[in-house]
């Protein structure tokens, strides 16, 4: 299995601090497991572009920006360890990214393009992902199968950057 190099929590802990900061109100449970997503999405398909690419730079750093599961949920893609967490700030690690400087500063600049945008356009944006598609049944009970991490990590490697 692939470790993450932060734990899902934490980052939300983070996303939720930096969306506080930039705008001084508490961030919506949508645009927060949304902000999950992408980061998850975007750094996973740059580290593997990177080492698919014929190119320079090569980052060697794992594709899982954290292991905990996403799930195909109505509103998109949710990673339930964090949507059923009832005190995100007892998770709080003021150090978290000391060491990794360069995935802050990616991460910081996928928040920075998301945040602005309105929680159901980022819906709406996450439902147009073949990953998410493949893993939603409408006419299901319970919408909660996991999208496999490869798949949206192969995702998003495709993107033009």
């Amino acid at each position: 299995m692939n470790k993450g190099i932060v734990s899902a929590k934490e980052l939300a802990c983070y996303i939720t601090d930096y969306y506080n900061e930039k705008f001084s109100k508490v961030i919506s449970p949508i645009k927060l497991q949304k902000s999950l997503y992408f980061c998850f999405a975007y750094w996973g398909g740059f580290v593997r572009k990177s080492k698919l690419a014929d190119t320079e730079i090569t980052i060697n750093k794992s594709e899982w920006l954290f292991a905990e599961n996403i799930e195909a949920w109505v509103y998109g893609p949710v990673v339930p360890d964090v949507y059923h967490e009832d005190n995100l700030m007892s998770n709080r690690n003021e150090n978290l990214f000391c060491d990794d400087e360069d995935v802050k500063e990616f991460v910081n600049g996928v928040l920075d393009d998301i945040l602005n945008v309105s929680d159901f356009k980022l819906v709406e944006v996450s439902h147009s992902d073949n990953c998410w598609k493949k893993n939603f049944d409408p006419n299901s009970e319970r919408h909660n199968v996991v999208i496999d991490k490869e798949d949206i990590i192969t995702e998003y490697a495709k993107i033009t950057w």
